[in-house]
């Protein structure tokens, strides 16, 4: 995938926690932010921009934009740990209270074929714990050129990586 080409050629910075803070935290998240041309970033904001109707048709909700995509890097031994994309705690960023729906665009396939990673799976939590009160996790294992929206308020984390490289891009609606 060409994306997937230019980010891999890209410089790769250590990736923030949140942007207010300007904060990287290797203890929460261990991964890198990678970089395209403007154009190509334009075309994956334009993507975004043009699922958005049927994303909020789907989750029967009202979605007004959407964040300036990030891509990301997760080489072995990256992982980003369980958290939300959106808290309404008072000292919170606004455009962290804004968030409706997180979205992950796979491009690289989880599996051991050429140019595939293994570990590094979306985990997505359902509910806070079922019955017994164990968690309720569902395991999503990356698929390239797969877009995948879910409320910003569920808990997720990316598993560790154990080998190849994870590239994604991550953006928010609001």
């Amino acid at each position: 995938m060409e994306l997937r080409a230019e980010a891999r050629q890209s410089a790769a910075v250590p990736a923030r926690v949140t942007k207010a803070e300007s904060r990287v935290d290797i203890e929460q998240r261990r991964t890198s932010r990678v970089f395209v041309s403007p154009e190509n970033e334009q075309l994956v904001s334009k993507c975004l921009k043009d699922a958005q109707l049927r994303i909020a048709e789907h989750y029967k909700i009202e979605l007004s934009g959407c964040e300036t995509p990030q891509f990301l890097l997760y080489k072995p031994g990256d992982f980003y740990k369980a958290h939300r994309d959106k808290s309404d705690s008072p000292n919170t960023p606004q455009y962290i209270k804004d968030r409706r729906l997180s979205v992950v665009i796979f491009l690289s396939t989880e599996g051991a074929e050429p140019g595939g990673y293994t570990g590094g799976s979306l985990m997505i939590y359902l509910v806070p714990s079922d019955e017994a009160g164990r968690k309720v996790v569902f395991p999503l294992p990356g698929k390239e050129g797969q877009l995948v929206a879910f409320p910003s308020a569920l808990k997720h984390e990316v598993e560790p990586v154990r080998s190849g490289e994870r590239y994604s891009i991550v953006s928010w609606y609001f």
